[in-house]
């Protein structure tokens, strides 16, 4: 399990100590940090929920660091090439990943990974949040919950749906969305949001699981059409969107989880450092504002408390996935 930035270690109420994850070093590095640009893996595509946030957060970042943040959008293969790009650079705080809470059960999904997420990262901070809505081409011929399950029955294979990735938080919705529904769908995972959403806006696939940002203001025009938010309650984001279970398929609920990371062995006074600094950023009333008009929230927590959420993730999913013995690669 993922180490927390603590001098002592922190146990869950089952009993279990963490071992060591992403041991970090102790220095004077924070003392000139940062002393040059610093680069922002993104994991995913351009267009996507992940891009829209570092593109927002960036700048306002760059006023609390006084240096540029350089953005480097490395999609594929379930964000995993661009994660294992920051496993294996230096760990001098200048190479940061920005990814989604799914890291935390990584080894879940994937048969290989060329990493450790829990051994070669160091968690920093969540930065923001944003719920993950259901949507439809407006030429699909289901318009609720109920009509698409008793399509996709009649159907079994044939209504194609698209994710931004395997592994991504969309991608296991989908998962828990047909298990629950007793569907099944043909599931096309993209290199991201944006390209996902290209084809269910042209109609090459049915349906697809996004981020509410990534279609809000298509679906405000009447090119796509949201059939939920998956959640038991409706998000004040956009409150005019049925929950899932108000829809009828109760214990279905996933949202999007941002966070930064950075790797192993990065000098604990510079994570130390980052933890202030994105403080400090979810306080901005300007980014605040740009986040929430693309369907994001702002939030932060320490390094210590971001591990224990990646914690509790991974003791949330581990025998839902088993049980449906779900394998990406």
């Amino acid at each position: 399990m993922w180490l927390a930035n603590k001098s002592h270690a922190m146990r869950f109420a089952i009993g279990i100590t963490l071992p060591l994850f992403g041991l970090l070093s102790f220095s004077a590095a924070a003392d000139n940090y940062p002393n040059r640009p610093i680069k922002l893996v993104i994991p995913y595509a351009v267009g996507g929920g992940s891009d829209a946030v570092a593109r927002i957060m960036s700048p306002n970042l760059k006023n609390i660091l006084n240096q540029t943040i350089v953005l480097e959008n490395k999609g594929g293969v379930g964000s995993t090439l661009g994660t294992e790009i920051v496993a294996r650079s230096e760990p001098d705080g200048y190479t940061l990943l920005l990814n989604t809470d799914v890291i935390a059960i990584m080894p879940l999904l994937f048969k290989k990974l060329n990493f450790d997420p829990q051994k070669d990262f160091v968690p920093i901070s969540f930065i923001t949040s944003a719920p993950i809505v259901l949507a439809a081409n407006p030429d699909f011929p289901a318009n609720s919950i109920k009509e698409l399950i008793a399509l996709a029955k009649k159907s079994p294979g044939q209504i194609s749906l698209a994710t931004p990735g395997a592994g991504s938080p969309q991608d296991l919705a989908s998962i828990l969305f047909a298990n629950k529904a007793q569907v099944k769908f043909n599931s096309i995972p993209y290199k991201g949001n944006g390209p996902a959403l290209v084809d269910i806006l042209a109609g090459h696939v049915n349906i697809g699981m996004f981020t509410l940002s990534t279609v809000k203001e298509y679906a405000k025009t009447g090119k796509l059409k949201i059939l939920a938010v998956i959640s038991a309650k409706r998000t004040p984001l956009a409150p005019e969107i049925i929950s899932l279970t108000e829809a009828g398929l109760p214990d279905v609920e996933v949202s999007s989880k941002y966070l930064i990371l950075a790797p192993a062995k990065t000098p604990k006074d510079i994570i130390s450092k980052l933890e202030k600094d994105f403080a400090k950023l979810a306080e901005n009333k300007n980014y605040q504002s740009e986040l929430l008009n693309l369907g994001f929230e702002a939030i932060s927590s320490s390094s210590s408390e971001t591990t224990e959420i990646l914690n509790k993730e991974s003791v949330k999913w581990t025998p839902i996935l088993k049980n449906l013995d779900i394998s990406i690669q």
